[in-house]
């Protein structure tokens, strides 16, 4: 049975029966995703479009949609000054890094949450703009409908969870063509491979850069509740299309599915089944009820200790590499990291710290790298881990490929 359009009233009370909801409620867990053509916003392929999800960090792509709109109106500028409030600084678990009283530029901020999906940065930002967070989650919910994005609800500007901030596939789909659309001159900071504020550096985040041939940009993001999400945007000859991929189970899933989505997509056989509005009309019964928990428990690996991520696929890496070592246990791999990244100081941040987990011959190994690297940032690494008799090995793309 197909449910009519939510506007106006109807989305606060959906909103409020949302907030009421403990985590997991609803139907069970299953994977979303849509591909479409971004000049024309017709839908290439869908799965559940239309189901509520955790959007994660793809929250900071409303974030720095808002900051750009600022910047085009006028109202601020890209070297306008920041000062890191506390509670900005205090965000947890993935911060770039920023202290209470530090002071960056609007640029900095916007990219440390593009590349990095630093939540202090995207909370510096909102706080410049509306002065407090919950001013600027109430602005983002308020642009969302307004773009046309109707079962989109924001609750801060990382997207840290939050039962009442929720978005669909079809609506992160709108907001990736928005970029796009208004902001073509800035749609670069989207393809950038690392980001440096002051003396810290860090590497993108975003795995189908590099991955994927015309990939370049958007955005990923993870919680135990959301999984694995992406946005992506990806140009072959001439023609440009967006991908969305919700509630992977894991970074190399999520990649593989973007990648095989991507090639249906570009393929000659893809053929349009309706456009991003028009689906906005077709809700089915499925698509009621609070969004699902996708990993749980046991089950739920999250970006811990040393801040590093459990891989299965080099798919999920990008740009040249450092290996520091192969181990039997994931205790014993987050360990090493946390050891090479004390004796790399400050030069640890210039690296995305990935530990690859891999089975063969029925052993598991885990292989702890620090990825998103240029070449020469690589080698330079790995001189000072080899000075202070630590492991280290070099990996180009193309020999972690074949290697993993």
């Amino acid at each position: 049975m197909l449910t009519s359009r939510v506007r106006g009233t109807g989305r606060f009370l959906i909103l409020l029966m949302l907030v009421g909801m403990p985590l997991g409620a609803g139907r069970p867990a299953i994977a979303a995703n849509i591909v479409v053509d971004a000049s024309s916003g017709t839908v290439l392929s869908a799965e559940a479009p239309n189901h509520l999800w955790y959007p994660a960090s793809l929250t900071k792509l409303m974030t720095v949609y808002i900051a750009l709109s600022e910047i085009e109106a006028g109202r601020l500028s890209f070297e306008d000054k920041i000062k890191v409030s506390q509670h900005a600084a205090r965000q947890n678990p993935v911060r770039f890094g920023l202290r209470s009283g530090q002071v960056i530029t609007v640029r900095d901020a916007i990219n440390a949450a593009i590349v990095a999906s630093g939540n202090d940065a995207a909370v510096a930002l909102a706080e410049k703009i509306a002065e407090t967070e919950t001013a600027f989650a109430v602005r983002m919910t308020n642009t969302a409908m307004e773009l046309g994005m109707f079962r989109t609800f924001f609750a801060n500007a990382s997207g840290l969870p939050a039962d009442g901030q929720v978005t669909t596939a079809r609506d992160l789909a709108i907001l990736a063509t928005a970029f796009l659309r208004d902001f073509p001159q800035h749609y670069a900071l989207f393809n950038q491979r690392s980001v440096t504020v002051g003396k810290r550096s860090r590497g993108t985040v975003n795995s189908i850069l590099g991955a994927y041939d015309g990939a370049d940009g958007m955005k990923t993001g993870f919680t135990c509740a959301s999984g694995y999400n992406m946005v992506a945007s990806a140009e072959r000859d001439g023609r440009r299309l967006i991908g969305i991929v919700l509630g992977s189970r894991n970074g190399g899933a999520r990649t593989l599915e973007m990648r095989k989505l991507l090639d249906v997509g570009f393929s000659a056989g893809a053929a349009p089944t309706t456009t991003l509005m028009a689906l906005a009309d077709e809700l089915t019964d499925a698509d009621n009820g609070a969004p699902p928990n996708i990993l749980t428990g046991s089950n739920c690996v999250t970006p811990a200790l040393a801040g590093s991520t459990l891989i299965d696929s080099p798919d999920e890496l990008s740009g040249w590499a450092v290996a520091l070592g192969d181990y039997r246990s994931r205790a014993k791999a987050q360990g090493a990291l946390q050891s090479a990244q004390t004796k790399l100081g400050k030069a640890a941040g210039a690296g995305q710290p990935a530990i690859i987990k891999k089975g063969a011959a029925g052993l598991t190994r885990y292989t702890v790298l620090l990825s998103g690297l240029k070449q020469t940032s690589a080698q330079n690494t790995c001189k000072i881990l080899t000075d202070k008799k630590a492991y280290c090995v070099t990996l180009s793309p193309k020999l972690i490929a074949n290697r993993y």
